[in-house]
């Protein structure tokens, strides 16, 4: 239910931020008519201009930072997923690795107990 109204409330304010925008646009092509009849608006408008490229700059810059950090993270996530497998393919190569020691091991005792058995054995000694 929270959801919901969170929900309805961002949407209510979005529809209020595009009206104030809405608002805000009228009022510059206003302020533009009037300029005409009055020389201080011509002022107010170019120090408004001003502002107006200012923030346009702003975020034209946000958007670059942002899409370098998109890229960045994206080029992380990459490499991130071939260290992932890199790392399954050396634990398996890891598993083989032990799996033939263990075999050597194993055929290295068999040739300790075959030796063993072979050098005590009373068939191999000559009288």
């Amino acid at each position: 239910m929270d959801l919901a109204l969170r929900d309805q409330k961002i949407f209510q304010l979005k529809a209020e931020l595009e009206n104030r925008k809405r608002v805000l646009c009228a009022k510059r092509q206003q302020l533009k008519g009037n300029m005409r009849e009055n020389n201080l608006l011509k002022e107010v408008a170019k120090d408004y201009d001003t502002y107006n490229k200012n923030i346009i700059d702003q975020k034209e810059k946000q958007i670059i930072f942002l899409k370098r950090l998109n890229d960045y993270i994206e080029d992380i996530s990459v490499d991130l997923k071939l260290t992932d497998n890199k790392l399954k393919e050396s634990k398996q190569e890891q598993r083989e690795i032990m799996k033939e020691i263990s075999f050597l091991k194993s055929e290295m005792d068999d040739l300790v107990e075959n030796n063993t058995i072979d050098i005590n054995s009373s068939n191999n000694i000559d009288e």
